[in-house]
């Protein structure tokens, strides 16, 4: 958490609800749910949190900062959110979007509702399309504003993995559950008070979409800390979750095509491989699994230059921001930098051949590091800083 900075405005009764819990953190959207709760404390709410636990993302209250524990109150509730082929096929033929009915629970509305129940709020915020899933189960006070904080548009990610499958049967059975996602997302996000966004990017698909909430980008706070050290090195890194396709995706693509053709050019070449569900990967020579890593920006600083083959997603890669927060140089593609509007922040690559070509020319060129670097903390600074974030976010909610 960074620096506690309370902003000027009325204190508010905020209830806080999200899909996985903030801590420990696992991956990108427990990084940004943090940041978004760092914001609200700033904020001096009265911060009523619910947080879902599933067997991807345990609750452990040990894991929470004890300055948070005390600024809110929190609560958690358990969702069996894993896949049943069965209730999927179901859900499909019947034209509902399965992937919003594992977080539609009857023990969900109940807590919610006792939650509600037990002081008068002022708003609702909703982190996550998935986090609402039950917002249409429950009756809500007139007075009761109700926002939801996108993280991504979340049935485009599902469009590209439909479209980069090779399997013609899995892509068929992607795209129908792409469709019936967008149609409940559409419905959800018509009926709450207000969005908030995490990139203009995403704003205009919404808007293109037909979504008549009123919309306001709120980037996600990243705090600037002690840069990396640049130098020439033979190390390359990913850092990402496995339990978010477009990671999977990626980093098949990396390990499989893209690595062996750097370490055919650079024999002593190095790979390291770091996040949730990765240490059992059957990998080649060069590469190092180290699987979830306490604390990611540390490994990002040891580990030479980011390599993130994105070939799906939507919204703004919070790794990315991370690594851009202390000048870790960066290749990646147009969907991995989509959302991030810094110039000559990274090296951008959309074929194998040229990620390739990037990856070696960035590795070698302390100059061009330099220079990624200093913009990327610059486009950091002025975008991103808890403070200003927070701010905005007071100004909106009340």
């Amino acid at each position: 958490m960074g620096e506690t900075i309370q902003t000027q405005g009325v204190k508010m009764k905020l209830l806080y609800i999200t899909s996985k819990p903030a801590y420990p953190s696992l991956d990108g959207g427990c990084m940004a749910i943090q940041r978004f709760l760092d914001a609200l404390i700033q904020g001096g709410h009265d911060i009523t949190h619910l947080s879902f636990e599933t067997h991807k993302h345990p609750f452990h209250p040990s894991a929470w900062p004890e300055e948070i524990k005390k600024s809110i109150d929190l609560h958690s509730i358990f969702i069996d959110s894993k896949i049943k082929p069965l209730r999927m096929l179901a859900k499909t033929l019947g034209g509902n979007s399965y992937h919003l009915s594992r977080f539609r629970t009857q023990d969900l509305s109940q807590k919610v509702i006792q939650l509600l129940q037990s002081k008068s709020f002022d708003a609702i915020v909703f982190d996550g399309l998935y986090s609402a899933a039950c917002l249409h189960d429950l009756r809500l006070d007139a007075n009761l504003k109700v926002y939801i904080r996108t993280h991504n548009v979340e049935h485009e990610i599902w469009n590209t993995l439909a479209k980069n499958s090779r399997s013609a049967g899995k892509s068929f059975i992607t795209r129908i559950l792409a469709q019936a996602l967008k149609k409940d997302e559409i419905k959800i996000l018509n009926q709450v008070n207000g969005l908030f966004s995490i990139s203009p990017e995403d704003t205009k698909k919404f808007i293109a979409l037909g979504i008549k909430t009123p919309i306001v980008d709120l980037p996600v706070s990243m705090d600037i800390s002690e840069p990396s050290e640049l130098s020439a090195s033979n190390s390359f890194f990913f850092i990402g979750g496995m339990d978010w396709i477009p990671n999977k995706e990626a980093l098949h693509f990396l390990v499989s095509e893209i690595f062996p053709q750097i370490k055919a050019k650079i024999p002593s070449a190095e790979l390291h491989i770091a996040g949730a569900g990765t240490e059992h990967l059957k990998v080649s020579d060069g590469i190092k699994c180290h699987g979830f890593v306490p604390d990611s920006m540390a490994f990002m600083r040891e580990s030479g230059t980011l390599l993130l083959p994105l070939k799906s997603g939507s919204g703004v890669r919070i790794k990315i921001l991370e690594a851009m927060s202390i000048g870790v140089p960066i290749v990646t593609t147009s969907i991995g930098k989509e959302g991030i509007n810094a110039l000559d922040c990274m090296s951008i690559a959309d074929t194998t051949d040229a990620f390739i070509t990037a990856s070696i020319v960035l590795q070698d060129n302390i100059e061009l590091k330099e220079k990624y670097a200093k913009n990327s903390r610059a486009y950091i600074q002025a975008n991103y800083s808890s403070t200003t974030i927070s701010t905005a976010l007071n100004e909106i909610l009340h």
